[in-house]
């Protein structure tokens, strides 16, 4: 059985699950495997998706790092743990490559390596009832998964101090408050409202979408930066049929046809 599975919920948006329910989606080193096949399957497809919903399967989107193997890890040398470590990392963060919008429909508890994993994505969605937290320094150890450079980006040098040193565990409604999730919906709406969303997105120019991801994801620029970033994509697009065929459409009131 695949720790992780995909299927095409149409042809334009894919649905990746962490697939582990027994275990509450824990990630271990084996998942990590099956995630990274996974990314390099989507990669490799003809008509790749223009947008990914990331959830989990059974009553938890991921509770974090496995538990085996986090306490196998005392056992080996430091040099053998960063370099395990970096490759566990990038085969989750992996999914940032495929350079298209992801959107985390969280169905239950988010925990460490989980969280993170979501963090690093473009869209949150969490159900009331799900706990989230950051909580490796419970476990005496720092934070990893991206979380010192994800977790300030998407909710503040402020929040990510506050989530990261305590480790505490938060609703999923204070973790609308924090910016931590965009939306907090019913129970087993999560992946509902992550494909509406989705099809929003789908609404929007194909090129327009990659070159913004690109920007967004790129890191906070000054404003200089920010405006010569904006120019250059811009003047891709007027190029572009994309944009005359987005700009027609508003002139003539019709949807457009991307």
């Amino acid at each position: 059985m695949s720790l992780v599975n995909f299927e095409v919920l149409d042809d334009r948006i894919g649905k990746v699950a962490l697939n582990d329910p027994d275990r509450l989606n824990a990630m271990s080193e084996g998942m990590a495997t099956d995630f990274r096949s996974i990314i390099q399957e989507i990669s490799e497809m003809q008509n790749k998706p223009r947008v990914l919903v990331l959830t989990g399967e059974g009553r938890a989107f991921s509770a974090g790092g496995d538990l085996e193997m986090l306490k196998n890890k005392t056992e080996l040398a430091g040099e053998m743990n960063r370099k395990l470590m970096l490759d566990y990392y990038h085969s989750f963060l992996g999914i940032l490559s495929l350079n298209i919008p992801i959107i985390v429909a969280i169905n239950g508890h988010a925990i460490g390596a989980g969280l993170c994993l979501a963090t690093a994505c473009d869209i949150r969605i969490a159900e009331t009832g799900s706990k989230l937290g950051f909580t490796f320094t419970r476990l005496a150890l720092h934070p990893g998964m991206g979380a010192t450079y994800f977790v300030p980006k998407v909710a503040g040098v402020g929040t990510a101090r506050d989530l990261l040193l305590t480790g505490r565990v938060i609703s999923a409604e204070e973790a609308k408050e924090k910016a931590v999730v965009s939306e907090v919906v019913e129970s087993g709406e999560s992946v509902n409202r992550a494909v509406e969303l989705a099809k929003e997105i789908l609404c929007c120019g194909p090129d327009a979408t990659v070159q913004l991801l690109e920007t967004l994801r790129g890191g906070h620029l000054g404003l200089e930066a920010a405006l010569q970033r904006e120019a250059l994509c811009q003047s891709v697009n007027y190029a572009g049929e994309e944009y005359k065929e987005g700009v027609t459409a508003v002139i003539e009131k019709r949807k457009a046809n991307f």
